[in-house]
């Protein structure tokens, strides 16, 4: 898999502001382990190097999860200020990982729905 799946210009554009401040070696290993995880997922795999849509979704999808787990938002921070330091968090009881993230909640819908979901739908290869 050395090429990407996904392009990096497809990402930043997906997301300016979460994407702003990272390389493009960072987003990079995220598309590549995005890639990785959307397949064994059950995903559909490339045939005759074509993706398919919704693979492509799910991909840049769980990339741009995969980042705001370096974000504040992704570290449960809510609010902060500085004059008087304080800093608020959100609670993250009660929420599994996908759950964290507006991506991550867009990328298991259509786990749910294409992937390997309870409400699979079959995604035509040919």
């Amino acid at each position: 898999m050395n090429d990407l799946v996904v392009s990096i210009k497809s990402v930043k554009d997906a997301a300016p502001d979460l994407t702003a401040n990272m390389s493009d070696d960072t987003l990079t290993e995220l598309i590549k382990d995005a890639t990785v995880n959307a397949l064994a997922d059950g995903f559909p795999q490339s045939i005759s190097g074509k993706w398919n849509d919704v693979t492509l979704l799910a991909i840049k999808y769980l990339t741009l999860h995969m980042a705001t787990m370096d974000s504040p938002a992704g570290q449960g921070i809510t609010d902060e200020k500085v004059a008087v330091l304080e800093r608020k968090y959100e609670s993250k009881i009660g929420k599994d990982w996908l759950h964290s993230s507006v991506w991550g909640l867009l990328y298991y819908r259509l786990w749910e729905l294409y992937g390997g979901g309870q409400n699979r739908y079959s995604v035509v290869q040919h």
